[in-house]
C-alpha cells in the first residue's frame, strides 16, 4: 500500500512519516478507511489509524477530520494537522494539552471547485492554521508571505521534497501507443485550477505528431473532466490515460520530451520537483508558486520554460518552441535534475518538521 493515492499532501506525509518512524520515533496516520485497500494497520513502521467518513465531496474530509482530531485528543505528544480544512479542529488536541504543528500547502479555499458554504468553511480553515497551532509550516515563501501580510502569523518555511530516482525506460506505457521523446506529458489531478482545458486548447494549435498524455484523475470533478474529453474528442493525438502510479508514473516521467503544468493556483508543485528529479524538461505557467520552485537566486537561475498564466497565445508559442529544441531542453534539464538534488531532499524537510516538534514539545515542557 502507498499513501501517495491523489495528490502532494500525500506523499509529503508519507515520506516525512516513514523517516519518523525509521528514527524512533512513534508515529501513527490517520486514514479514511476506503482509501487503505489492503486493511494494513502498518506500513514501513507507521501505524495506520482507519477512521470512517461520510463520503461525499463536502463532508468526507470534514467529518473524518473531526473524528481524527478527538482521536488525537489523548496520548500523542504532537499532533501535525496537514492543509487548511483541517485545522479548523486543530483546537481540540491543543485544548488537550496537546502540542500541535499545521502544515499548509495551499490556499484550499482559492480553488475553483469549492463554491458558497464551503469556500466559506475553507476561508475559515486557513485562519483557523494560523491561529489555533503552536507552530505553523508552509510550503513555499508565496504562502509564507501571505501568512504574514493576511494574518499577521510568522510561519516556518519547510518545502516539500524529493527522493533520489532511476529512470525507467519505456515498457508499459506502450498500451497508450506513445513512443519515448515523442510526448508531451501533463501529470496532476483533472481540476480547473490546473488549467487542463487551456493546454487542450493551446495543444490543438500546435502543428506536430506528438501525442499529448494527460495522466491523472478527478476530484470530485465529473463534469469538467466530461468537457475535456469533449473538447479533445476531435483529436486522436490527445490521451486520456487516468491516474499513474509506481513504475507507470516513472516512465511517464523519464520518456517525455517535456510537462507541461499550466496551473493557475499552487501551493507547492510536488509535480515540478518530480518531473525536474527525472530530468524531464518543464513548461509551467508564472505563477508564483511555479516560480518559487524553478527559478533560483530570485530569478537569476531558471530551470524551466514559463508562459504568461492564462495566455492561450503565449502557451502555444512555447509549446511550438520546444516542440522544436533538443539540446537546449536536455541541458536545462540536467541542470534543474542537479539542482533539485541539492536544494529539495525528505531526509532534510523531515529534519526540520523534527525541529519544529521538539521546539513545541520542549516549549510545552518549560
Amino acid at each position: 500500500m502507498s499513501l501517495d493515492l491523489f495528490s502532494g499532501v500525500e506523499r509529503a506525509v508519507e515520506e516525512i512519516s516513514v523517516r519518523l518512524a525509521a528514527r524512533g520515533h512513534e508515529v501513527s496516520v490517520v486514514c479514511r478507511g476506503r482509501y487503505n485497500l489492503g486493511g494494513e494497520n502498518l506500513y514501513r513502521g507507521v501505524r495506520l489509524k482507519n477512521l470512517p467518513a461520510i463520503y461525499t465531496k463536502h463532508l468526507e474530509a470534514i467529518s473524518h477530520t473531526a473524528l481524527g482530531a478527538v482521536e488525537a485528543m489523548r496520548g500523542y505528544d504532537i499532533v501535525h494537522f496537514h492543509a487548511t480544512g483541517p485545522c479548523l479542529f486543530s483546537f481540540l488536541p491543543r485544548c488537550s494539552g496537546r502540542g500541535v504543528v499545521a502544515t499548509v500547502h495551499g490556499l484550499d479555499w482559492q480553488r475553483e471547485k469549492w463554491k458558497g458554504f464551503a469556500k466559506m468553511v475553507l476561508k475559515a480553515g486557513a485562519w483557523a492554521s494560523g491561529r489555533f497551532p503552536h507552530r505553523t509550516i508552509v510550503v513555499s515563501r508565496v504562502l509564507r508571505q501571505y501568512y504574514a501580510d493576511a494574518y499577521g502569523r510568522p510561519t516556518t518555511y519547510i518545502p516539500n521534497g524529493i527522493a533520489p530516482v532511476v529512470k525507467k525506460p519505456l515498457d508499459r506505457l506502450g498500451r497508450f501507443g506513445v513512443r519515448p521523446d515523442h510526448y508531451i506529458l501533463f501529470l496532476s489531478r483533472l481540476v480547473p485550477e490546473k488549467g487542463c482545458h487551456l493546454l487542450i486548447r493551446a495543444f490543438q494549435k500546435v502543428q506536430t505528431d506528438m501525442k499529448l498524455l494527460m495522466v491523472g484523475g478527478g476530484s470530485y470533478t465529473a463534469n469538467y473532466v466530461e468537457s475535456l474529453r469533449k473538447m479533445a474528442a476531435s483529436d486522436p493525438r490527445i490521451i486520456f490515460a487516468g491516474a499513474l502510479y509506481g513504475d507507470d508514473k516513472a516512465e511517464a516521467f523519464s520518456n517525455a520530451r517535456f510537462m507541461v503544468l499550466p496551473s493557475t493556483l499552487e501551493g507547492m508543485p510536488i509535480v515540478l520537483l518530480e518531473a525536474m528529479n527525472y530530468e524531464c524538461p518543464v513548461l509551467c505557467s508564472n505563477i508564483p508558486a511555479n516560480l518559487d520552485v524553478v527559478e533560483a537566486g530570485g530569478g537569476q537561475s531558471s530551470y524551466a520554460q514559463t508562459f504568461e498564466c492564462g495566455s492561450e497565445n503565449d502557451l502555444v508559442q512555447q509549446l511550438k518552441s520546444m516542440v522544436e529544441s533538443d539540446f537546449s531542453l536536455k541541458e536545462t534539464a540536467a541542470r534543474a535534475r542537479q539542482y533539485v538534488a541539492r536544494e529539495y531532499s525528505w531526509d532534510r524537510v523531515t529534519d526540520l518538521t523534527e525541529e519544529v516538534y521538539f521546539s513545541v514539545r520542549n516549549a510545552l515542557n518549560v
